[in-house]
């Protein structure tokens, strides 16, 4: 049989656990855009695709980004951070290089190449 005093060890134990694992949890919750950087969804186009006119859009999605780049030139993101560009395309292929880079310097980079019909 468990004596008062040693029950109120065990509660106390099990709540200095309890609260080191919420405050543990939480710091990766807060880290976790340090840890995953930037990233770049490309909506439109797709690597490999072949454009009907000489002028193409490019749409997609960025998120932890506090810059990103369209063949070397800032675009705009809106506050969602889904952005649109219209760019012409050159024969026989046009490289297309998309850079996000986050608050604290990490980078990710998307190229891809698409084909004018």
């Amino acid at each position: 049989m468990l004596t008062y005093y040693d029950l109120r060890r065990r509660i106390e134990r099990t709540f200095i656990v309890l609260l080191c694992l919420v405050s543990v949890g939480y710091g990766i919750f807060r880290a976790y855009p340090l840890i995953a950087g930037p990233s770049i969804t490309l909506y439109n186009p797709h690597n490999g695709d072949f454009v009907a006119s000489s002028t193409f859009e490019v749409s997609g999605l960025v998120k932890r980004s506090a810059s990103i780049t369209l063949q070397g030139r800032p675009i705009t993101v809106d506050t969602d951070g889904h952005f649109k560009e219209t760019l012409v395309a050159q024969f026989p292929y046009t490289i297309l290089v998309i850079e996000a880079t986050d608050a604290y310097g990490a980078s990710v980079t998307k190229t891809l190449r698409v084909i004018p019909q």
